[in-house]
């Protein structure tokens, strides 16, 4: 009874310190956040209050806002939040309530070089987390250009796809679609770090990303709703820790 009695209070100790470290553990990696640049957490009924609410459905419901695409818009339901930023972290909670993904995105309305100002997105699905140079990628105008003018060829297509194919990077996840989930966008210099849950889960080094400046940030939605909460978004620089954890955390990648 007695070693018994020991052993169960270690395993008990052992996962309160495991526990502790993990907690501990879940914090910026590529970034160390500083003074509060915005928060929402939709105590509110007006997201215009906060936000310019663009395409798309928007319901504030018991401190959270749903968001759905209308299919008659063909186009993501967005909403953005307008401030002057570059390097930056931001946190929010989420649940894919139907929808098929979502983007987080992160613009300049006063550049012309890309497609309405976009700069850099990462998007999120049930099975996948994609992170996007969209300034020099998809975006870029000549590029938006060939890829929707109806005119293009596939083959065309995929040589223009080709050619930008280094502005992106894809990486598997495995999300609960019916969970609350816990996200963070890091974002300094010309690297975006994409963490789920305390987990780093894409990475993304492109020269774009290192807009300096960004003034929009926000959310697409593609198809049904999903439901968005606690977004904080802070100003940043890079962590002094990240260059000696950087190698770890793109192995966790696969990189």
């Amino acid at each position: 009874m007695k070693m018994s009695a020991l052993f169960h209070a270690a395993i008990v100790g052992f996962a309160v310190l495991f526990g502790a470290k993990a907690m501990a553990d879940d914090k910026p990696v590529l970034a160390t956040p500083g003074k509060l640049l915005f928060e929402d957490d939709f105590s509110h009924n007006d997201l215009k209050t906060k936000w310019k609410v663009g395409k798309g459905f928007f319901a504030v419901e018991d401190g959270v806002v749903r968001v759905t695409e209308n299919p008659e818009d063909h186009h993501g339901a967005y909403f953005k939040a307008n401030f002057p930023y570059k390097d930056m972290v931001a946190e929010f909670s989420f649940k894919l309530d139907g929808s098929k993904s979502f983007n987080f995105t992160m613009d300049d309305n006063k550049y012309k070089g890309s497609h309405a100002g976009h700069i850099c997105r990462a998007m999120i699905s049930a099975n996948q987390v994609q992170l996007g140079d969209s300034k020099f990628g998809v975006m870029r105008n000549d590029v938006h250009e060939k890829m929707t003018d109806p005119k293009t060829t596939p083959e065309e297509k995929k040589k223009v796809q080709a050619s930008i194919k280094d502005k992106a990077a894809t990486f598997k996840v495995h999300l609960d679609a019916g969970k609350w989930h816990q996200g963070r966008v890091e974002v300094v210099g010309d690297e975006m770090l994409v963490s789920i849950d305390g987990k780093p889960v894409g990475y993304l080094k492109s020269e774009g990303v290192d807009h300096p400046t960004k003034n929009l940030l926000g959310f697409t939605v593609s198809g049904k709703s999903t439901l968005l909460d606690n977004v904080k978004v802070w100003e940043a620089k890079a962590s002094p820790d990240w260059q000696s954890q950087k190698s770890e955390v793109l192995a966790s990648l696969g990189k």
